[in-house]
């Protein structure tokens, strides 16, 4: 007995180890210059994230950037020809991920124990999440609807919850969309959506958010590209649609540039092997489509909406694609500080101050995001929310899970009073 279970330890770190050899001697640099030199190496070149000039000190845009072995040298002669300083961060990525899933596999194995079906010190895989969902709906059936809006392009279902005492009934009621997970490799953004699920469903605190308002949350957008930063390649990002040409060689589309606004007038967005390709048509994908049909079905109604993201402590807002303000910039300014006062007044010593501004003034110019599109076609309230990573980035260790959720929670239910006290205006 004891020497099958030898075994299968052997067998589960051979496995651990192979998935992320890919990744051996990758190294990670912190480089700054101007936005737009930051911005032009997207094309190029895995940025992990960027952090705001605001917060930086040399006045520059600064980038977390993965180098390979193969292309180290070349890349660090062009930051050095562009006059672009940079820091080696991590030397090899491989071993921070071998690090990573060996703790989370030690925490889902205590929940287990303990038997939660969810726990906030975790990461769980998509069909966990639905399983939570599902559970949730049938013990609060007068408050929690689950819909499985569709399939993914691999055939994964895709759900989310409508939160409502009136059944979606009440129309003078506004509407909070949000959705996450749509980027496949930032982990914590599905725990932040199941925190507020739960915050509004089992742990209530304010009525007030459930009786005068309506929820749409979406805790998985992606689960096909999720499914395979799990299985296979932790640095995924993309969906793993095959439907475009070149799709072979580079399958996948980043999700928050496939949405329909100014989709097509980036050339960075335009190559397949990108990690930003924004796809062949706008909501080519089965996954940005239910997040579509799901905002225009209740844009009579919707007040808000939120992509939650991983990492940068940022709310941003439109417009992304030139850098001008919507006619309401003082509306989303206020409603964003205060989200961000919040969940600073909660946030570890270490963790950076939240930024609130425009997207493209505070890092800088993109396309085809979600945030632009639902600012679009009418949602006043619209913003990305880039949660915190600390010093791990969006590899954040599974102990920081619940404080994350948290402080989170504590950003979205001030956001929700914003809303309520825009309502009592009228």
């Amino acid at each position: 007995m004891a020497r099958s279970v030898l075994c299968v330890l052997l067998l589960a770190v051979a496995f651990v180890h192979g998935k992320h050899e890919k990744y051996e001697g990758h190294q990670l640099y912190r480089v700054s210059g101007p936005s737009h030199e930051i911005g032009a190496l997207e094309a190029h070149l895995d940025i992990i994230s960027a952090t705001p000039a605001a917060r930086s000190t040399t006045g520059n845009l600064e980038a977390l950037v993965r180098l390979a072995p193969e292309e180290k040298q070349k890349w660090l002669q062009y930051f050095n020809t562009k006059e672009m300083t940079y820091t080696k961060v991590i030397d090899n990525l491989a071993d921070i991920l071998r690090n990573e899933e060996a703790m989370i596999k030690q925490r889902k194995y205590a929940a287990k124990r303990s038997g939660k079906s969810i726990s906030w010190d975790s990461y769980y895989n998509s069909e966990e999440i639905n399983n939570y969902i599902d559970q949730l709906g049938e013990e609060f059936p007068d408050k929690v609807t689950v819909i499985n809006a569709a399939l993914s392009y691999e055939g994964r279902q895709i759900k989310y919850v409508r939160i409502s005492t009136s059944r979606f009934e009440d129309l003078r009621k506004p509407v909070i969309i949000i959705d996450a997970g749509v980027h496949a490799r930032e982990w914590v953004t599905a725990p932040v959506a199941l925190y507020i699920i739960h915050q509004l469903v089992v742990d209530v605190v304010d009525n007030n958010l459930t009786e005068r308002l309506d929820w749409v949350i979406i805790p998985m957008a992606n689960p096909d590209g999720y499914e395979y930063s799990i299985t296979t390649d932790r640095m995924w990002r993309k969906t793993r649609s095959k439907a475009h040409e070149g799709s072979d060689e580079c399958p996948g589309v980043d999700g928050n540039r496939n949405f329909d606004h100014y989709f097509g007038t980036s050339a960075a967005s335009a190559n397949p092997c990108s990690i930003i390709y924004e796809g062949p048509a706008p909501f080519s994908e089965p996954e940005i489509r239910v997040i579509r049909d799901v905002v225009l079905q209740n844009l009579d109604r919707a007040a808000m909406y939120i992509s939650v993201h991983s990492f940068g402590n940022m709310f941003l807002y439109a417009w992304g694609n030139n850098g001008s303000l919507p006619s309401n910039a003082l509306s989303l300014h206020v409603a964003g500080v205060r989200m961000a006062t919040a969940i600073d007044e909660m946030a570890l010593e270490k963790a950076d101050r939240y930024i609130v501004g425009n997207a493209a003034n505070v890092l800088y110019y993109t396309t085809g995001t979600s945030r632009d599109w639902t600012r679009a076609v009418g949602i006043p309230l619209t913003y990305t929310l880039e949660l915190p990573g600390y010093e791990y980035g969006f590899l954040v260790p599974p102990t920081y899970v619940e404080q994350i959720v948290t402080e989170t929670w504590d950003g979205i239910s001030a956001g929700a009073h914003y809303v309520l006290s825009l309502q009592s205006l009228y």
